[in-house]
């Protein structure tokens, strides 16, 4: 097992054995966004004294200061760890400049995970990704692709029942499914501790007992959505599932 799957394993059992000590971040976030703001963070917290917090708030509202600048405000508000610092990171988020948005709201849920973990004394893992989440579940999308070039009515209804009943059976349920050309583009939400490369192929194998109408290959991402001229460059490079995760 790889360093990354092991990890992956690490927080399923989590998921699985302690739900309330997981929280998704519902908000679609992009992963170099994410990687920017946690070394920046990181780089935060090894600063052995910061401004006082006063001092911060003026400067991220201070129009004379670049975005790269206040990103590293927002990091050293984030790094307090305070009640004081966790709302004006609150405030800032109501109303921030377009181009901190998101940062803002990383900062702000960072700042409540310290928050939460100084004052309850418990640690929690926070999950970001492309396609965000809800409560202990990501979004995820997959694709899946028909031999021929389309489907039937009756192949659509298949499809949709499986989908919908193993999602259920897992914890998870479907937001979207698309038909496109020859494929079926799934926007689904399932529980992090749940194998999903497992669970693909069985709703495979499953809607292939019924007449063996679709391919094998598998599109699965949580990182942004797909569309059907996305999928044909995809399918026509690959022939297995192909797992991008965005999990940690």
């Amino acid at each position: 097992m790889d360093e990354q799957e092991s990890m992956l394993e690490k927080m399923r059992q989590i998921a699985l054995n302690n739900p309330e000590n997981i929280r998704i971040i519902e908000t679609s976030v992009d992963a170099e966004i994410q990687i920017e703001f946690f070394e920046t963070l990181q780089k935060a917290g090894e600063e052995k004294e910061f401004p006082e917090p006063k001092v911060l708030l003026e400067g991220l509202h201070d129009k004379n200061l670049t975005i790269s600048q206040k990103k590293e405000i927002l990091a050293r508000l984030t790094a307090y760890g305070e009640v004081e610092t966790y709302r004006m990171i609150e405030e800032y988020l109501k109303n921030p400049e377009p181009e901190l948005k998101t940062w803002a709201y990383l900062s702000y849920q960072q700042a409540r995970m310290f928050l939460e973990s100084n004052l309850l004394e418990e640690s929690k893992i926070y999950i970001a990704s492309g396609l965000g989440g809800k409560d202990h579940r990501l979004r995820y999308i997959f694709a899946f692709s028909s031999k021929e070039s389309s489907f039937t009515d009756a192949q659509k209804n298949i499809i949709k029942g499986e989908v919908d009943y193993f999602l259920k059976k897992n914890d998870g349920y479907s937001e979207e499914l698309l038909f496109d050309k020859n494929y079926v583009i799934c926007t689904t939400v399932i529980a992090l501790y749940v194998n999903l490369v497992e669970l693909i192929q069985e709703i495979v194998t499953e809607i292939n007992q019924y007449g063996g109408f679709l391919k094998e290959n598998v599109f699965i991402t949580n990182e942004k959505k797909i569309y059907s001229q996305d999928l044909d460059l995809i399918f026509n490079e690959k022939d297995n599932i192909d797992y991008i995760p965005d999990e940690d």
